[in-house]
C-alpha cells in the first residue's frame, strides 16, 4: 500500500511540473498600444547660408527617446517634416535604422528636403517635425510631440536633360529642364520631331548619372524604365515630379479649324522654332475660300486663342479664312509668333 501511495504522489508531482511548463510556454508579449518618444532638436531657428550648400558639417540635429510597447519591440522610427497646412498628409520622411535615436543633416541636405516642401527660397517659414514609432501594419503607428521649426532655405536651380531619337541620343546637346529652386519639380519646352518620338531623361549632360525612363503606368517614371515617348510629333511642356516620379505633357500652341485636319474639336499641335522663337506646323489644310477657316489656341484650350487676318493676330480675333484650295486641299507651313502677334501661311509646293 505505501509504494502504490509514493508511486501516485510522483506521478501528480510530475503533472505538476508538466502544468507549470505548459503555462510559462504559453505566457505571450503583449503590447500597451505604444507610449511614444519625445523629440528635440538642436536649433529651433535656422537660417541656411547658399556658400555652405557642400560643406558636410551638419547645422541641425534631431534626438529623440525610444517608444514603450510594454516589451521589447522591434520599432521602426520614421523622422518626419512637414507645413502645418498640409496636417501631416504628404511630410518628408526619414526612416531611422534600429535603435537609432537621432538623425542630423548638413545645409545642403536639409535645404533639399525644405525645397521639397514647396518652401520660398530667402523667406523665413515654419515647419513641423515629429517622429512616428511603428512595430507593424496591424498596430496603429504612435507619434511625438511636434517640434515647431523657423527655417530659411535657398533657391538651388537644378537641371535634366531629354536626350531621345529626336536629336540623336546626345544628352550635352538635349534640351534641359529646369527646377528653379531644386526641389525636384522640373519644367521646360521640348519640341518632338520625326517619326521616332522615344527618349529619355538624365540627371547629367550625359549618361553617368541617373536616367530615367517610362515607369510601370503611364504618367509615371523609373530609373531602371525603358524608353519614353512623346504624345505626338510636337513641341510640349514637359513637367518631371522626382518626388511622386510622374512625367506629364502639357500641349503648347497648336491649329484649329474646319479648315485643319481636326476640324473644330481636335487641335493640330505646333512645333516650336528655339531659334525664331516661333511655332510651326506643316499641315493640309481644305477650304472652299469663304468660310473655312482656323485659329490658334494654346494648351488646347479657348481659354487664350488667336485669330484676326492678313497676318495679324490679336486675341480673340476673327477666324483666319484660308484661301481655296479645291476638294483635295493645300499643303502649307503654318508660322506663329505669339509675342509678336504675327503668323504666316506659305502655300508647299
Amino acid at each position: 500500500m505505501k509504494k502504490i501511495v509514493t508511486k501516485l504522489l510522483a506521478l501528480g508531482s510530475i503533472g505538476l511540473l508538466m502544468l507549470s511548463a505548459c503555462k510559462k510556454d504559453g505566457t505571450l508579449a503583449t503590447s500597451n498600444g505604444g507610449k511614444a518618444g519625445t523629440v528635440t532638436a538642436s536649433v529651433t531657428t535656422l537660417p541656411l547660408d547658399r556658400t555652405m550648400q557642400n560643406d558636410t558639417t551638419k547645422v541641425i540635429s534631431f534626438t529623440f527617446t525610444a517608444a514603450n510597447y510594454g516589451y521589447s519591440a522591434a520599432v521602426t522610427n520614421t523622422l518626419q517634416i512637414d507645413v502645418a497646412s498640409d496636417n501631416w498628409k504628404t511630410p518628408i520622411s526619414a526612416t531611422l535604422g534600429s535603435k537609432i535615436y537621432s538623425q542630423s543633416y548638413s545645409t545642403g541636405d536639409f535645404n533639399a528636403m525644405l525645397l521639397k516642401l514647396g518652401l520660398p527660397g530667402g523667406t523665413s517659414s515654419t515647419v513641423q517635425v515629429r517622429v512616428m514609432h511603428s512595430i507593424s501594419a496591424s498596430v496603429a503607428a504612435v507619434y511625438s510631440n511636434v517640434l515647431s521649426l523657423t527655417v530659411t532655405p535657398y533657391n538651388l536651380t537644378s537641371y535634366l536633360w531629354v536626350p531621345g531619337a529626336y536629336q540623336g541620343w546626345s544628352p550635352t546637346d538635349a534640351p534641359q529642364l529646369v527646377s528653379p529652386t531644386g526641389n525636384g519639380i522640373y519644367s521646360g519646352i521640348v519640341n518632338f520631331t520625326g517619326s521616332d518620338l522615344t527618349f529619355k531623361i538624365t540627371s547629367e549632360a550625359d549618361w553617368n548619372g541617373t536616367n530615367y525612363g517610362a515607369g510601370a503606368t503611364a504618367g509615371t517614371i523609373s530609373s531602371t524604365g525603358g524608353n519614353l515617348t512623346a504624345p505626338t510629333d510636337a513641341a510640349f511642356e514637359v513637367d518631371v515630379n522626382l518626388i511622386t516620379n510622374t512625367i506629364a505633357f502639357v500641349p503648347q500652341w497648336s491649329v484649329i479649324g474646319d479648315a485643319s485636319p481636326g476640324g473644330w474639336n481636335t487641335d493640330t499641335d505646333m512645333n516650336y522654332d528655339s531659334t525664331t522663337k516661333t511655332w510651326y506646323v506643316t499641315v493640309k489644310l481644305v477650304s472652299d475660300g469663304t468660310t473655312n477657316a482656323i485659329k490658334f489656341r494654346f494648351k488646347n484650350d479657348w481659354g487664350v486663342n488667336l485669330g484676326g487676318s492678313n497676318g495679324t493676330l490679336t486675341s480673340g480675333g476673327s477666324n483666319i479664312i484660308i484661301p481655296a484650295t479645291g476638294p483635295g486641299g493645300a499643303v502649307y507651313r503654318i508660322t506663329l509668333d505669339p509675342v509678336a502677334d504675327t503668323y504666316t501661311l506659305v502655300k508647299q509646293v
